[in-house]
């Protein structure tokens, strides 16, 4: 029984995780980008800081990438993750991105590499409607459509400051809403296919604002998630099950992922204490043992009698 839950569990996380396609809207012109070699997830944070000029722990699998002018480094980087859709048939150069980890811990690490403040959508959302669309097929009474609403006014929001000329480096964007309008309307819907044309128009914008800003010295990366799922109906009893096997996965108290260098700094700290300590009590024996003898410092910084030359 409990092998057969954890078969369940695992199945469901696996079904979370899916196909998806990682894009360059834009990079400088000493950042290349070439083939249609696929990749991991693992490997964004890596890509993305090494195309911004930051130093990556080595062992890279991927060879997409070249440097072919260090003193051009882009002044900003902008990813924007889409879930959803396997692509959003964008510009070249794309790859097919195999999506084997959640995107928050893929920030997280990314975040991690840099040592710095990466914005997200929360720190970039004000609040408020930043352009008016005419909608044709798409319900702006819909929850789904609201917060797909909300998604562009995040790229609106960022397109302002970016045009404000705001202090920021880099910014990490996950947008939800075409997810949900896929998972109400289905893939092929009309309103799936306006909101992925209203969602590109968005990017093209925020591209143009950060061409105007920044010349050629930024990169635009787009990231798609297209998540595995049961589509179309859905059984109460089906989604009982799911919540059942989500609580026993979080009573499975599993341990965190550690990453690949996990085991050569961990050894590094452990022999270099082992060596210090080791270090520390042979000094304190030798002290402790020396014999203090009349032509020693001990007996000459000791003694109680001041001596004199003759």
């Amino acid at each position: 029984m409990k092998v057969a839950s954890i078969v369940g569990v695992f199945c469901l996380f696996t079904s979370v995780l899916g196909n998806g396609e990682f894009s360059i809207l834009h990079s400088p012109n000493g950042v290349n980008f070439r083939g249609d070699e696929q990749l991991n997830t693992s490997e964004l944070p890596k890509i993305i800081s090494t195309a911004m000029g930051h130093t990556t722990p080595s062992g890279d699998s991927w060879n997409g990438l070249t440097v072919l002018n260090p003193f051009n480094y882009p002044e900003v980087a902008v990813a924007v993750v889409v879930e959803g859709v396997q692509s959003l048939q964008l510009s070249e150069p794309r790859y097919p991105l195999e999506i084997t980890s959640n995107l928050d811990q893929v920030k997280d690490d990314f975040t991690s590499i840099l040592g710095q403040v990466v914005f997200d959508e929360n720190d970039l959302y004000s609040g408020e409607t930043q352009k008016i669309l005419a909608l044709q097929k798409l319900n702006k009474k819909d929850v789904s459509v609201l917060q797909f609403l909300k998604d562009i006014d995040v790229l609106m929001d960022l397109k302002h400051k970016v045009l404000a000329k705001s202090v920021f480096k880099t910014v990490w964007i996950r947008l939800n809403g075409l997810d949900d309008i896929i998972s109400v309307y289905g893939q092929d819907s009309e309103q799936a296919l306006e909101a992925v044309t209203i969602l590109k128009s968005a990017l093209g914008e925020l591209q143009d604002a950060l061409e105007n800003t920044y010349g050629d010295r930024f990169i635009l990366t787009a990231i798609t998630n297209e998540r595995l799922r049961l589509r179309e109906k859905r059984s109460t009893t089906s989604n009982a099950k799911a919540n059942s096997l989500r609580e026993l996965y979080w009573k499975l108290n599993l341990s965190k992922r550690y990453g690949s260098d996990y085991s050569s700094i961990f050894n590094i700290l452990l022999w270099t204490s082992v060596f210090l300590i080791a270090a520390l009590i042979s000094t304190a024996v030798f002290i402790c043992t020396l014999d203090p003898g009349r032509d020693s410092i001990i007996y000459r910084m000791t003694t109680q009698r001041i001596k004199k030359e003759n």
